[in-house]
């Protein structure tokens, strides 16, 4: 069989244009193209019409779907143009390397073999120390070795990657702009043969005298692609076409002698089973480095010259100051003009034959941007980029249930796939917003991360906020959670009660029913109520049943708006509501500090939700608890100060009260640290009392005057924690207020800055409309 080998640098340009070239003028009956043979089973929708690249295949473990690995194609691709070509030629093609199911047992093989090492391997002082000095020994000779090698006496990590080397030999400064220069940017349409020659040539020199990583690696893909090609000649194929990357053409030449050599080599290689189906990919993401470790910076630009590789720089200049004007910025012909005489000026001064980005950059930046860098990020994000391109697949593409599933509920939802931020203000009294929401919140559940709650300018329960970002590995997180179910609704449910039903906390279970109901998963929600009444009747942890209460009235408000019928779930808060104000007066005695700061915000929290309850008789049973833990003794005065300040604000106790509460616990006679702990259990959150209430001011005033230097400064960090918390606003008038001292007890410090120039009469006049708005007439 005759072989032509043709190397390329993946996601090149020019060699994908000269590949092109090549199988037009060879006219093989085989096309052998670098990638795992599990491509097989997915090239041949590279020639569908609905495919648009950039795109990528993905291959994963069938067993253990988190075992992934993309392979990327962009038009421009040389492996994407010689499948095609090959596709529409009716020419038989097929993928050569390492399969990747070899790739992924190797790897869980040397991840076992780590861990045995690390559970059976006793430590060996002796053995450690020889082995340490076996390494600074053979570093010792690698550093001669490479001084012998390296002319210029360079550390082996400088030449590691080798085409790097050789471009910082001919004085460039990576190895991208060396090879773009000699290789990608000459296309000369008859003279392809010796374009890959000079490939292989140059390649045979560096395999020669530049030492590289992971040699067992690249020994094992070269054996394996030998042993493809070779089955090809025994199939009959006559005339063979071989595109690989550009480091491995010149291994490939000597593929029939090497028979021995590699089948040894390739014996008894682990395996597992791998799954191989399409993805969008994006712009952006073709500069990751993934698959065979091929990244590139500018795939824009790639775009750009693979459809008008003739242009000298002026449609890519037009096209730059067409992205300013559209962004309201001004540009002129004259600055494309100029820009464009000076990226020609900056090509001849540097022996280029056309101006490259680099030029174009440059002058761009000079030219358009008065040499500001900001402005020329924009372009790099637009243009050089294209953040916003994003690849299509066919439909019809074989696929797990689940993804076809995802598919149906994104497409019905009219979500978009976008790698940009994408925000959507949903109205859940809109059946179209009710189940975007629904779905949304069944991705939540199965972890998949697309969609992110945020929060809305709304105030009420029927607006949600969501913020969408795309990104391929989410394909992964959705084909691992195809084993608990073949749709959405399914899997997200078995997950969610997978979750609950090895979990021993109320308060987690009970996160888990504040997940279910926006995502209207009712099947799961009555087995989540069994399994929180189940856990509540054993229970005897109070602060663990005021955790779970919090969640399930939060879930209680969704009734309104989604009409979900919450009548067990609100059975099951006066239940657990009931236990707490019974079990709260004891559970709060002799706490030490943590664990009050603990039950003071449980308490806090839990005041919060029956508030939201808006039950008079849960309410009233909440209240009465609360009047027994204020006079109930040795109780942390953390929280005595928090209930006093709850029954305050909810009208229980009155002013006068309240004063002589606070007088009490600020009194010569209490501890220091009791008074201060009290004042902050009482403060914490708001200090707006302080500033309308003259009273509790005068009393507060007055302890921090009696207060010796040495008390203060040991209060210091709890009175600073305290008065954090206040909004600036607050503090700035607390500290006014400070200013003047003890206050007169019918006083008041919210008052209303004096303005020179108020209109008294306009103001009277607008009196009796402000009261008919009020009500007060």
């Amino acid at each position: 069989m005759q072989i032509h080998i043709l190397g390329i640098r993946h996601h090149g340009v020019g060699s994908a244009k000269n590949v092109l070239e090549s199988l037009k003028k060879i006219q093989p009956d085989m096309v052998l193209v670098e990638g795992p043979p599990e491509l097989d089973t997915v090239i041949p929708y590279v020639t569908h019409k609905e495919m648009k690249p950039p795109v990528a295949v993905l291959a994963y473990n069938e067993k253990t779907p988190s075992q992934a690995v993309f392979y990327p194609f962009a038009k421009f691709s040389p492996e994407w143009q010689a499948i095609s070509y090959a596709l529409q030629q009716k020419i038989t093609v097929r993928m050569m390397d390492l399969p990747t199911g070899i790739s992924f047992g190797m790897e869980l093989k040397r991840k076992v073999e780590a861990e045995k090492a690390l559970e059976t391997q006793a430590i060996d002082e002796k053995a450690i120390a020889e082995a340490i000095k076996l390494t600074e020994e053979l570093a010792e000779t690698t550093e001669e070795n490479s001084a012998s090698e390296n002319p210029e006496n360079e550390p082996p990590e400088t030449y590691q990657d080798p085409i790097g080397y050789l471009a910082k030999v001919a004085g460039y400064d990576d190895g991208e702009h060396w090879w773009e220069h000699h290789f990608e940017q000459k296309f000369i349409k008859n003279a392809t043969e010796d374009h890959f020659e000079a490939v292989i040539l140059t390649m045979e020199t560096l395999r020669e005298h530049v030492p590289t990583p992971s040699q067992e690696r690249d020994d094992l893909r070269e054996a394996y692609m030998r042993k493809i090609i070779r089955q090809a000649a025994k199939d009959g194929y006559k005339t063979c076409v071989i595109v690989c990357g550009a480091w491995h053409a010149p291994v490939l030449r000597n593929y029939q002698e090497t028979e021995a050599t590699d089948e040894k080599m390739l014996q008894k290689l682990p395996s597992v089973p791998v799954k191989c189906t399409w993805i969008p990919w994006t712009n952006t993401r073709l500069g990751m480095f993934t698959g065979y470790g091929a990244g590139i910076v500018s795939p824009g630009w790639y775009e750009h010259l693979w459809h008008h590789g003739e242009d000298k720089g002026i449609r890519w200049l037009a096209r730059v100051a067409r992205l300013f004007r559209d962004k309201k910025m001004d540009t002129s012909t004259a600055h494309v003009i100029e820009a464009f005489r000076l990226a020609e000026a900056l090509a001849a001064m540097r022996d280029i034959a056309k101006p490259g980005l680099l030029e174009l950059n440059e002058a761009t930046q000079t030219v358009i941007c008065f040499g500001d860098s900001i402005l020329l990020k924009l372009v790099e994000e637009e243009l050089i980029v294209g953040k916003s391109m994003i690849g299509k697949v066919p439909s019809e593409m074989p696929k797990l249930p689940i993804q076809s599933d995802f598919e149906l509920l994104q497409q019905k939802n009219r979500l978009e796939i976008l790698e940009a931020n994408k925000e959507y203000e949903l109205d859940l009294r809109k059946e179209l917003d009710l189940n975007r929401s629904r779905f949304l919140h069944r991705l939540v559940i199965l972890e998949i991360d697309w969609a992110k709650k945020i929060t809305t300018s709304s105030k009420g329960t029927f607006k949600e906020g969501w913020r969408l970002k795309w990104q391929p590995e989410l394909m992964i997180q959705l084909i691992e959670k195809g084993i608990w179910g073949n749709s959405i609704e399914e899997a997200s449910s078995k997950f969610l009660l997978d979750a609950a039903q090895s979990s021993q906390s109320i308060a987690q279970v009970a996160g888990f029913m504040q997940k279910a109901i926006p995502a209207e998963l009712f099947a799961a929600v009555e087995k989540l109520l069994e399994k929180i009444n189940e856990l509540a009747s054993i229970s005897a942890d109070i602060m663990e049943l005021m955790a779970a209460m919090i969640p399930l009235v939060d879930v209680s408000r969704y009734g309104n708006v989604r009409k979900t019928d919450l009548t067990a779930i609100n059975q099951l808060v006066n239940g657990l509501l009931t236990r707490v104000c019974i079990g709260l007066p004891n559970a709060c005695y002799g706490l030490d500090e943590e664990n009050s700061n603990r039950m003071f915000d449980n308490i806090k929290r839990t005041n919060e939700a029956v508030r939201l309850l808006e039950s008079e008789a849960l309410t009233e049973d909440w209240f009465r608890t609360l009047k027994i833990l204020l006079d109930k003794n040795g109780v942390n005065p953390i929280i005595t100060g928090c209930t006093c300040r709850l029954l305050f604000d909810g009208k229980v106790i009155d002013e006068n009260e309240t004063g002589r509460r606070f007088g009490m616990a600020l009194s010569a006679g209490n501890d220091a640290k009791d008074a201060a702990a009290w004042l902050e259990g009482f403060l914490k959150g708001s200090g707006m009392i302080l500033l309308y209430d003259a009273v509790l001011w005068n009393i507060l005033y007055r302890w921090v005057a009696t207060l010796e230097t040495q008390q203060f400064m040991e209060l210091m960090p709890i009175l600073r924690r305290t008065f954090s918390k206040f909004d600036p606003a607050e503090r700035k008038k607390i500290g006014e207020k400070a200013k003047k001292g003890v206050q007169a007890e019918n006083a008041t410090s919210v008052t209303v800055a004096e303005h020179t120039d108020f209109n008294t009469e306009r103001a009277e006049k607008s009196l009796s409309v402000v009261a008919l708005l009020l009500g007060l007439e």
